[in-house]
């Protein structure tokens, strides 16, 4: 019998380029900042495209597919100065366009990754009461088909790295 328990999640780790390289092709020249002092949650989000056409065959029922998927990873947490990644995403409060696209890399608690492009959105970087620490806030939006890479293991592949490579083939 396998050995069962709940993973934290601080164990996620969610990192950012700061050097701003926008090509999964400059991933070797990334600056990664790990997007973790003064956050307090994340929460990953897949906003997903179905088809549910129904088919005769189906006789008046229908079967879903997902046809397309957008991944997102909203942090929250508080403004803390002097943070690599923070400050990187509050200076780019006011910017649009390409200004707001980075590399981004999420490693599981498993040590799977999934590396792609991204774009900053919705940035709050302070608010709150006069008497209270400034709140941070912002939306990492994946761009295309993010990149997965499994997890290297030493004598054996883990269960969930196990269930990725074999839905690879």
């Amino acid at each position: 019998m396998s050995k069962q328990e709940f993973l934290l999640n601080f164990k996620n780790k969610l990192e950012i380029d700061v050097a701003g390289n926008t090509s999964m092709d400059d991933i070797a020249n990334a600056d990664w900042a790990v997007l973790a002092a003064g956050i307090s949650t994340i929460t990953p989000a897949s906003s997903e495209t179905s088809d549910n056409t129904p088919y005769y065959d189906g006789e008046g029922f229908s079967d879903t597919e997902v046809t397309g998927k957008h991944i997102t990873f909203a942090l929250s947490g508080h403004r803390l100065m002097g943070d690599k990644a923070q400050d990187y995403v509050a200076a780019r409060f006011l910017d649009i366009g390409d200004k707001l696209r980075t590399l981004c890399r999420w490693t599981d608690a498993e040590g799977n990754t999934v590396t792609s492009v991204a774009t900053l959105t919705a940035i709050v970087p302070f608010g709150g009461a006069a008497n209270v620490k400034q709140t941070f806030s912002f939306t990492l939006a994946l761009n295309g088909k993010p990149k997965y890479e499994a997890a290297q293991t030493t004598g054996g592949t883990s269960g969930q790295a196990n269930k990725a490579a074999k839905a690879d083939k």
